[in-house]
């Protein structure tokens, strides 16, 4: 668990967050085994095996790229 932010575990919460387009952290893990924060942004597309996030790089300009379920764990803010 990443303290400060709700995991997203289920098709369910995805959905919803997606649907409200509730910023969402994306978090990995690193070869020490801590968490760290790999981007942010809101959820386009999901299927069972990956998410898609938009978030905004460098120059403001809107960035998508697929971030697997299995690798990631996907939260927001409460």
């Amino acid at each position: 668990m990443i303290y400060g932010t709700k995991l997203l575990e289920t098709d369910t919460e995805i959905f919803i967050a997606a649907l409200a387009q509730t910023p969402v952290y994306v978090w990995s893990l690193d070869s020490l085994g801590v968490y760290y924060q790999v981007t942010s942004g809101s959820i386009v597309k999901y299927t069972p095996d990956a998410v898609q996030i938009q978030s905004e790089k460098d120059l403001g300009l809107p960035l998508t790229q697929w971030y697997s379920r299995e690798m990631n764990e996907f939260s927001i803010s409460f």
